[in-house]
């Protein structure tokens, strides 16, 4: 698979995903050998409105053992993988969830993220995070 179908099961046509889809890719064909032992896994699919003068963003979110986020809105739609360790996370209007390394989240617009956990008391949980926003504005504000 090339990381341009790669980007297309994970629903980020709209942008280049060289980074993320290398990452992915390295995930699904670990452990495996030989090429016609590599599976792929569709992981997430989302449908992304026009995207036209808006900014996307991939950034390392590390949560610190315990730590927890407040309450807060993403301007634009943000896309998460779990990297390492496990979280609990809840956005409005869906109940509280918990994710492990290796699963997706899906924050809408503007819903209040409640809550974003580390379960661990030891170990900090890692988070690669896409977002989209507005060009040259904050993608996160206080939920009120």
């Amino acid at each position: 698979m090339t990381r341009r179908e790669m980007g297309k099961a994970l629903g980020l046509t709209a942008l280049s995903a060289a980074g993320l889809s290398e990452l992915l890719w390295a995930q699904a064909t670990a452990g495996k050998k030989g090429g016609d032992s590599i599976g792929v896994k569709r992981l997430f699919e989302q449908a992304v409105p026009d995207i036209g003068g808006k900014e996307v963003r991939l950034v390392l979110l590390t949560v610190e053992p315990g730590g927890a986020s407040q309450p807060h809105r993403h301007t634009g739609p943000v896309f998460a993988y779990v990297l390492e360790g496990t979280v609990q996370n809840q956005v409005d209007p869906e109940p509280l969830k918990t994710y492990h390394a290796g699963d997706i989240f899906y924050e809408p617009t503007m819903h209040v993220h409640r809550a974003l956990t580390n379960l661990s008391k030891t170990t900090a949980a890692k988070i690669l995070v896409f977002e989209i926003g507005e060009k040259g504005k904050d993608f996160t504000v206080a939920a009120t």
